[in-house]
């Protein structure tokens, strides 16, 4: 009874701290005229007649997407039982609103209607998005013609861009011709948004990055399907166009890139590996060879895991690179303690990839949050996660 009315209680006391949150950004925004969002809407196909179905300025796209591909369950060592991976179904819907008239603005990486309410995912909180008591850019460029919304919360992370906004363009072009749309709106621009796009046959002059509102404006909403324990995994919607830009040619060999590849963490401020030297140490004495993804082209990327046998790397945006491994390689990933996920684990089914994982050792007063938490490997672990992966020493 006790542990009850304390949950009671701390809920109450978070329900009155957002409140109180909420009514000072309200006062922000009608007593000091702060031009800032306003609200969320989180968009699904049940939804989108509700907001949208009244305005005949507006057409309503919906779209549900099932694959059915074999999923094969994670291997890890004793102990080490990550209840995120397990198998999952390969299901998304997607919504699109198409609507001319100044129905929208793109700004702040984001797309608002005319009231300024964000246009997001169901799952997601307007307080989660860093749009979130930002002030908006009130000089909006006028584009003669259609924008397309391609962008995230995070635009300039790599493995969002191929995980959750390349599928975008799948679904626009099921129901809007290709060369209807004269603008894409990527929030920012970065050289793998560029490489990527022209990949495409979309030119530079065509990605916009800045405020605007056009005569036509196009959203496309993909909400994931929640999975077991309220998870959300990556679909092979946006799997199969990322990999058919940038795979290699089949039987494909470069032989200047490992066959055992380490993937050592590069600039980073969080998930840095505060023991890499031993684990380079043991990883090079059994044949691997460490790189990191920095500063290279998308095309290198994928050659790098494309020419891989085995991959072995912490979590993070360059395990993305999943995308373009051959099938029936070794992959093992490995975590943060304290911090599970199943995302490169549904890319690796995808590539038919043998996937192991193992979790870090806990790091003592350590402040961080688990999922931007360094990591500290235990080397004896690594050795037996190795083994367990029949990843013998090369004579």
């Amino acid at each position: 009874m006790k542990n009850r009315n304390n949950f009671q209680r701390n809920y109450i006391i978070d329900m009155v701290s957002n409140l109180r949150s909420h009514l000072k950004y309200l006062l922000k925004i009608y007593l000091f005229s702060k031009p800032l969002a306003r609200g969320i809407i989180q968009l699904c196909i049940n939804n989108a007649d509700k907001y949208f179905g009244n305005d005949k300025e507006i057409k309503i796209y919906k779209l549900i997407n099932q694959e059915k591909i074999p999923i094969s369950e994670a291997k890890f060592l004793e102990g080490d039982f990550l209840r995120v991976i397990t198998p999952f179904k390969d299901e998304i819907e997607a919504v699109v609103i198409d609507a001319t008239k100044d129905r929208f603005c793109f700004c702040n990486n984001h797309i608002l209607d005319a009231n300024l309410n964000v246009i997001y995912e169901k799952d997601v909180k307007f307080n989660e998005l860093p749009i979130y008591g930002r002030e908006l850019s009130v000089n909006f460029t006028k584009l003669q013609g259609t924008v397309a919304y391609l962008s995230n919360a995070t635009p300039q992370n790599y493995g969002h861009w191929f995980i959750y906004t390349l599928p975008m363009l799948e679904v626009y072009w099921k129901f809007i011709n290709q060369q209807e749309i004269d603008y894409y709106y990527v929030g920012e621009i970065t050289d793998f948004k560029i490489e990527t796009l022209a990949a495409l046959g979309i030119k530079k002059e065509k990605i916009v990055d800045f405020p605007c509102k056009a005569d036509r404006s196009i959203t496309c909403v993909i909400n994931r399907k929640v999975q077991n324990g309220g998870y959300q995994y990556p679909t092979s919607f946006g799997y199969k166009l990322a990999r058919n830009l940038f795979l290699p040619k089949e039987n494909h060999s470069n032989s200047k890139y490992p066959k055992r590849l380490y993937v050592k963490r590069g600039q980073v401020d969080h998930r840095a590996v505060i023991n890499d030297h031993e684990v380079i140490e043991y990883l090079e004495s059994i044949g691997f060879e460490a790189l990191t993804m920095d500063g290279r082209t998308i095309r290198e990327e994928a050659e790098i895991f494309y020419n891989a046998d085995v991959i072995i790397s912490v979590c993070g945006s360059a395990l993305t690179n999943l995308l373009f491994i051959k099938e029936g390689i070794t992959v093992i990933e490995i975590f943060p303690f304290g911090y599970l996920d199943g995302h490169f684990y549904a890319i690796a089914n995808y590539s038919k990839a043998n996937y192991f994982y193992m979790i870090g050792e806990k790091i003592p007063n350590n402040p961080t949050i688990p999922h931007l938490s360094n990591v500290k490997v235990n080397i004896k672990k690594l050795e037996k996660i190795c083994k367990l992966a029949n990843i013998c020493p090369i004579q």
